[in-house]
Formats: structure tokens, sequence, C-alpha cells
């Protein structure tokens, strides 16, 4: 189509070829520089127009990937599972004793709901669980923690008064049933894969990769001071189940 023998005059044709070259030309320098709406209508109005496209562009990258924070979920039911199956081929290969679930109940009525109870050469370690992910941070003088989690911040009740709390029942059930030379502590494990632990107390609060090397560490120096599938026995006389659908 000849668009002079149209009476199109040079100043009419000129802002439609420029046009059509935009509509074609400007999508591939967007995709190139990996360019957004947003982006360009920045780059015009600040008058980007006499600067490097490339280098803004790469400054605009950057800028995103500063803010932008890397998804995180909470732990799910299926964590717990995995845990217990880890701790089960723990268990085998260094012929220790396991309780599960840890639910020992004292004589005041009082139940520690704990995953599980690891029986040692040396001591019972019962796991204390947590579904928290993100960034864990320990709290300022045996205050709240905190979970930061996709741009969110959630505090939560510290874990190591937690542990407390729940060794204070377990040591009771130990006691009443003749265990009473047998040392006992209560550790923090938060299951999410997606996580971030901050904390002063390595040796009481665990992620899952965290708490499996400690107890190999551990049990390779222990000496042999129990039996472990004795008392694993013993223990799981304690053992509370709760049925599903019951409380």
């Amino acid at each position: 189509m000849n668009l002079l023998a149209l009476n199109f005059t040079y100043e009419q044709i000129l802002p439609l070829i420029l046009a059509l070259l935009l509509i074609f030309i400007l999508p591939m320098i967007m995709r190139r520089y990996g360019l957004t709406a947003e982006d360009l209508t920045r780059m015009i109005l600040t008058r980007f127009g006499k600067q490097d496209y490339g280098t803004e562009a790469q400054k605009l990258r950057e800028q995103k990937t500063d803010r932008r924070e890397p998804y995180a979920s909470n732990g799910r039911s299926g964590d717990l599972k995995s845990l217990v199956s880890t701790l089960l081929l723990f268990v085998r290969r260094h012929q220790l004793g396991l309780v599960y679930p840890g639910t020992v109940t004292d004589a005041q009525g009082n139940t520690a709901g704990l995953l599980a109870l690891l029986v040692t050469r040396s001591e019972v370690i019962g796991f204390n669980c947590f579904g928290y992910g993100g960034t864990i941070t320990e709290g300022k003088n045996g205050g709240d923690w905190n979970q930061h989690m996709n741009g969110v911040d959630q505090p939560f009740a510290s874990p190591l008064k937690g542990n407390a709390q729940q060794r204070e029942i377990l040591r009771r059930v130990m006691d009443a049933d003749g265990m009473q030379t047998i040392p006992v502590r209560v550790v923090a494990v938060f299951t999410s894969r997606t996580l971030t632990l901050e904390t002063k107390h390595p040796r009481e609060v665990f992620s899952v990769d965290g708490l499996i090397q400690y107890l190999k560490e551990q049990t390779a120096q222990e000496e042999d001071r129990i039996d472990p599938s004795a008392i694993a026995r013993q223990l799981n006389g304690h053992v509370t189940r709760i049925r599903p659908g019951k409380r």
C-alpha cells in the first residue's frame, strides 16, 4: 500500500511509523532488561532517557531483589511424622530407645505434650515441637520470641519456658517410678523446613537438621550408664494415648 498515494503527508505518516516501531520494539526492550510497565513509567517520569537503560534496569532489578523475601510456611503434620521416622532410624542404628508419643501423665493429672522421648545410654530427652516457620528470633530477658515470615512479625511464648514446664512433668513421672537417678531434659524442635533459627541456646532449641546432627555427636561421646530398651519400656507404661476425636 502506498500511503503517499492516499494523500498522506510525511508529517502524518511519521507518527504512524513510530507507533508501529514502539509496538514491536518496546516489548523486546522490556523483556531484555526485565522491565515491567511500572518500571518503564518510572524511567520516563524521572527522565532516565539520557542515561543508560541497561544500567537503570539493573538498578531496578536489584531494588526489587532487596525488597523480596523468600516465601516461607509453617510446619505441617507431615513434618512431625517425618521427624518420628528419622528418630526411629536413628534409634535402630544406634540401639537406643524411643517412646512415641511422649504424652506421659503425672499423679496430679498433668500431661506432658511431647512428640516423643528418646532414651540414650545416659539420659532421657523429650522433644517439645513447634511448627513456626520463617525467621525465629529469641526474645530478650526471657520474654516472648518472634516469628518473622512473609513480611509479618508474630510474637509467641518462649519455648525455653515450655521446655522447663514439660520437663517438670516428665521428671515427676520418672521419680514416681523409681527413675530418680536418670537425667532428663526437654528440648524444643522447630519442624518447618523453611526456617532460619537465631538463638543463644543451641543445646536447647533446634531445627530438625540441627537436632539430628547434635544427637549424632552427643551419642558418640556418651558412656553406657543405663539400658535404653529397659527404660523405654518402663516409660512406655506411662504414655497417655489420645484417640482421634477425643480429648
